[in-house]
């Protein structure tokens, strides 16, 4: 990370203490960090679930930003209500495997375009998915005629037809006079039993079962994404009397139609189907060779005009039968040519799924592209009453030609998605912290009015109350229940004056509150082991101040994602020992470059070439947070050093909890 970049993200994250682009009265709630992991991301979509997460109520309402080099460049995004609530957006771009890009979710206006959003149009038949006025996908709840002269077996509802490309060609089919129980994209059962019957949901005409769709389908739209859920029924028409039918198995379509933000694709849509017993009687999906997940193409696609590629490389000669984690339908179209890759998912049943494919010459060699997933093409599924059964698929659909390896990106992309993470929530009810600077006999910094005039500007731009104090004698019970964190800036030697406000200050620890601790709080309190564990070490020496490099160990946690992967940094590199083995490590010194006549005699190669000087802790009920960092008072005004800071005391009150002494250990002070 170049310096223009560094200085950019801590204006970003410092917010109104240097300069901030965001009006004063909106403030950050959730800090993201997104993942890319090992893969390439190309335009992904990403989510995370915002269940057990109360958002405050805003005038304003709510704006997603990206943290960039930029600035907070605003993004389009979704919030999904109801029981399982997420929110949507689309990792826009190009996004290299092994980068993390941040996102930060805020009261104020956002900038969602509705001109730009993807929208459900509902008539007396169907459901149609369009973007700036393109179609893209249509959904059939109603029960589909039949051409003239056909029985009305052959009627049904709840399928896709059509699906559109990009640039507007058809690529489904319903009712081909070859097979008109086909219907563009739908997930029927060929061979099932059910109550000791034999039923075939697919082959219509034998009347044995059928599906319905029961109810109107559920629709929203947003600028990132339009979704329907549907509850299908397939229906037993050979059940005894007196019914003479009954529900065999429900199932629930749930569709996910997303914004790729261009007209020219390609265009993302997400399938999913779950099956539930009806009654309170097994169903058997039966060995067969096609049933599920089924596609049947446009009739301009044939042996000469279509291709078919699998994930193993296999294609329209070959590939019947065989195992792929996707299949790739390309054929001719108004364009030049058109295509959907169709992706199946690693925790789908029997993944991967074996193929039905219609080969070479089959069909009499005419309009024959047809395919389908199959999850029980060599063994029984044998579904349980009141359990869920759900079967994942993805469709890119595009125009043009993709190559090989591009469609596995794809695939690869579907199957381990972007890594979403919250770093950081700045919910709840107003917080508030207690600057303790007291220091004993010895040296004291003159950094303590600088660093207690920061954090005051620290919590009036970011939304926590600022006491301050040097008297050991309000360090009681009583007093300290008002703040969610104690900030020990630079604190040193003998920092309480009795054993009551020790016990006071252990048990506000034990009991949930929060420890920041700044450079020389390390050297406090030197005789009590409790507080060097607790703080997770305790300071033995430091050599000259001077520049040295430091490592970032954790480059996602709050207070270390604005730097590069070696900051190069001048203070005072403080070794600690007593060092705690549950501390997790933020940043670390690379004491081997470091200019010290002593080395050999701590830390020698005890910590090889790098000494931790920052680290988080969970306390219990609470969090700590420690930087050896901070000796020189002109830190307090350098934004690299304040965002670091600023990002400790966020995390910790992140955490904070209501103070309940009745938690806090009742064995106090023992050493």
């Amino acid at each position: 990370m170049n310096k223009q970049r560094t200085l950019a993200l801590i204006i970003l994250l410092c917010g109104s203490v240097i300069s901030s682009s965001v009006h004063a009265q909106d403030r950050a709630l959730l800090t993201f960090s997104v993942s890319s992991g090992d893969f390439e991301r190309n335009s992904s979509p990403v989510s995370v679930a915002l269940d057990g997460i109360a958002l405050p109520e805003s005038s304003s309402g709510y704006q997603l930003l990206e943290l960039t080099s930029k600035g907070k460049i605003s993004v389009p995004f979704q919030i999904e209500q109801g029981t399982n609530k997420r929110l949507y957006w689309i990792l826009s771009g190009i996004t290299p495997n092994g980068t993390k890009r941040l996102f930060e979710l805020r009261t104020g206006t956002a900038s969602n375009s509705s001109t730009n959003s993807i929208v459900a149009l509902r008539d007396k038949e169907a459901i149609v998915f369009q973007h700036n006025g393109r179609n893209l996908l249509r959904y059939q709840y109603a029960e589909a005629s039949v051409p003239a002269g056909k029985s009305d077996l052959f009627r049904r509802g709840g399928f896709i037809h059509p699906l559109w490309s990009p640039k507007g060609e058809v690529l489904t089919r319903i009712q081909p006079p070859d097979h008109l129980h086909h219907y563009g994209i739908w997930n029927p059962w060929t061979s099932t039993e059910f109550e000791h019957r034999k039923l075939d949901f697919w082959n219509l005409y034998k009347a044995e079962g059928t599906v319905k769709v029961n109810g109107l389908p559920v629709t929203t739209q947003g600028p990132v994404l339009g979704t329907l859920s549907a509850r299908h029924e397939h229906v037993d028409l050979t059940a005894p009397s007196p019914t003479g039918s009954k529900a065999a198995l429900e199932e629930e379509w749930n569709i996910k139609v997303w914004n790729s933000g261009t007209d020219q694709g390609p265009q993302l849509v997400d399938f999913q189907s779950t099956l539930y017993c009806a009654t309170d009687s097994l169903f058997t999906i039966k060995a067969y060779t096609y049933q599920g997940f089924g596609f049947r193409a446009t009739e301009k696609w044939d042996d000469k005009t279509a291709r078919l590629l699998t994930s193993e490389g296999k294609g329209k000669g070959d590939g019947n039968g065989t195992r792929a984690r996707w299949i790739d339908a390309r054929g001719a179209s108004n364009f030049g040519k058109s295509g959907i890759l169709f992706m199946t998912h690693p925790l789908n049943h029997n993944f991967p799924e074996q193929l039905r494919l219609w080969g070479i010459g089959q069909n009499q060699g005419k309009e024959n592209v047809f395919l389908n997933f199959n999850p029980a093409q060599e063994q029984d599924w044998v579904l349980k009453p009141g359990n869920a059964y759900t079967l994942n698929y993805r469709m890119l659909v595009y125009d043009g030609e993709l190559t090989p390896e591009l469609l596995e990106k794809y695939w690869q992309d579907y199957a381990n998605p972007p890594k979403v993470e919250v770093i950081l929530r700045q919910l709840g009810s107003p917080k508030k912290v207690l600057v303790y600077t007291k220091n004993g006999k010895g040296y004291v910094h003159e950094n303590i009015p600088s660093s207690i005039e920061a954090i005051r500007k620290l919590g009036a731009a970011n939304g926590f109350g600022v006491d301050t104090t040097s008297n050991p004698a309000l360090i009681t019970a009583e007093n300290l229940q008002q703040y969610q964190a104690i900030i020990l800036s630079n604190t040193n030697n003998e920092t309480f004056d009795t054993e009551a406000q020790k016990l006071a200050f252990q048990r506000y620890i034990q009991a949930g509150g929060g420890m920041v601790a700044i450079h020389s709080a390390s050297g406090s309190e030197r005789q009590w082991p409790w507080f060097w564990r607790t703080l997770g070490g305790k300071f033995r020496r430091h050599p000259p101040l001077q520049q040295f490099d430091i490592q970032v160990v954790d480059p996602i946690h709050p207070s270390t994602l604005h730097l590069p992967p070696t900051w190069v940094w001048e203070d005072e590199c403080y070794y600690l020992d007593q060092l705690n083995p549950g501390m997790h490590v933020l940043l670390a010194a690379n004491v081997g470059k470091i200019a010290d006549d002593k080395k050999g005699e701590y830390p020698g190669n005890t910590f090889g070439t790098l000494m931790p000087i920052c680290w988080s802790q969970e306390t219990g009920l609470g969090r700590s947070w420690y930087t050896a960092l901070g000796h020189k008072k002109e830190y307090y005004s350098d934004p690299t050093y304040l965002t670091h800071l600023l990002g400790g005391i966020l995390w910790v009150l992140d955490g904070s909890e209501k103070l309940d002494y009745s938690k806090a250990s009742k064995n106090l002070i023992t050493e």
